[in-house]
């Protein structure tokens, strides 16, 4: 027989996180900032392993609210650290915030960071790190300052640098076609800098994969070269139609276009991810994602948190399914590097790839470094695609 405790508040509860009442996914990362000096408060009242799921409350007028629930026999507050305890509270507010972003509770953390990887972009930019800071212990207050920082007066200059590989166990002896992958770099008319991976979908194994990718790439940098085109989207366009006339094969897109403002402009589809690595003022690293997969299992994932089949299964690419791009855009300040790969330099290790990145950032903090970083990590991890990564460098 199961027990039943009752719980009676001090004060009405907020609406909890993730209801339709409760905080906005859009307002998320604005209200943030008013939430750690509060939890700071409540976790030195009452001790740690205080937080629950459903502690984070946030009301439209009043902001946020923290209920705590001692656990049961735990004596007077302030409670003493016990194991766990901390584990607990941080899982209760990494729980609150992917549940704003996502609709939907995690189940645990395999979840959360499937949702955060395969939704990037969808959800707030940056969450994804103050979620590893949370958990790894860093300052999430400097992280979510870092994510928010605002472009600075003057234009930026953008250094570009590529670096690709075959990978060893995807070569198959035709030099050729064995890298299905294409990147372009332009610099426009308008003085905006327009940077391009494309990765063509292996299909049959014929090579209509890299003339897809190939063929897309040397659309859109024509295209870009015009002084009449009309950015990202109408460059996808161009791209696919270029696609569907000349191949029979299957691409992905990534594209960005940075302005001399250092604001970017994003545009995807397919699963070829673009991130953005910025500096701490300690010197440190964050990386964070910028776009989402799309592909069956990010579609299953959103609702089932058992989901696991689909991964590789593209619900949008160049060759016919190219009509609702994935479209994002983000503000770089100097110091940043903004990271667009293939897939198969993406490829996930033991940890988290957002951690790996700025890893690499930190001992490689130049573009080109980077870029031959990436790709000699996807070696060392197998070399089971073809690795691409186009770092675009911003300057002052």
């Amino acid at each position: 027989m199961l027990g039943r405790i009752s719980v009676e508040w001090a004060e009405e509860p907020y609406p909890v996180l993730g209801d339709r009442e409760g905080l906005p996914a859009g307002m998320l990362m604005e209200e943030l900032a008013g939430l750690w000096d509060l939890l700071a408060d409540s976790l030195t009242r009452m001790g740690p392993g205080c937080l629950w799921p459903g502690a984070l409350r946030w009301h439209a007028t009043y902001g946020w609210q923290v209920l705590e629930v001692p656990p049961l026999g735990s004596g007077e507050p302030p409670l003493p650290d016990t194991p766990g305890a901390r584990a607990r509270d941080v899982w209760a507010i990494v729980h609150g915030l992917v549940r704003v972003a996502a609709g939907r509770p995690p189940r645990d953390l395999g979840d959360v960071f499937a949702l955060l990887d395969l939704h990037a972009g969808e959800f707030p930019h940056g969450l994804d790190a103050i979620v590893r800071a949370l958990l790894v212990g860093a300052d999430p207050r400097a992280v979510l300052a870092a994510v928010r920082t605002e472009g600075e007066d003057g234009e930026v200059r953008v250094r570009p640098a590529a670096e690709t590989a075959v990978g060893s166990r995807k070569a198959k002896g035709d030099p050729e076609m064995d890298n299905e992958d294409a990147f372009a770099v332009v610099r426009d008319i308008h003085g905006a800098v327009l940077l391009v991976v494309c990765d063509g979908v292996t299909g049959e194994g014929d090579g209509s994969g890299a003339r897809a990718a190939r063929a897309a790439v040397e659309a859109v940098r024509a295209y870009f070269c015009r002084d009449d085109h009309q950015g990202l989207t109408a460059g996808v366009a161009v791209a696919d139609t270029a696609v569907n006339a000349l191949t029979k094969g299957a691409s992905t897109f990534l594209g960005a276009s940075v302005a001399p403002s250092g604001e970017v402009d994003l545009a995807l589809v397919g699963d070829s991810p673009a991130w953005l690595v910025r500096r701490l003022p300690d010197g440190a690293r964050i990386a964070f994602r910028l776009t989402p997969d799309q592909t069956v299992l990010a579609e299953e994932i959103r609702t089932d948190p058992a989901a696991q089949w689909g991964g590789s299964l593209l619900t949008r690419h160049l060759g016919g399914y190219a009509d609702e791009p994935f479209t994002t855009s983000v503000q770089t300040v100097p110091g940043d590097l903004l990271v667009l790969l293939s897939d198969g330099a993406a490829v996930p290790s033991d940890t988290w790839f957002g951690d790996d990145l700025a890893a690499l950032a930190s001992a490689h903090p130049s573009a080109p470094g980077l870029a031959a970083a990436l790709v000699a990590r996807a070696e060392n991890l197998g070399g089971r695609d073809n690795a691409t990564a186009l770092i675009a460098e911003i300057l002052p």
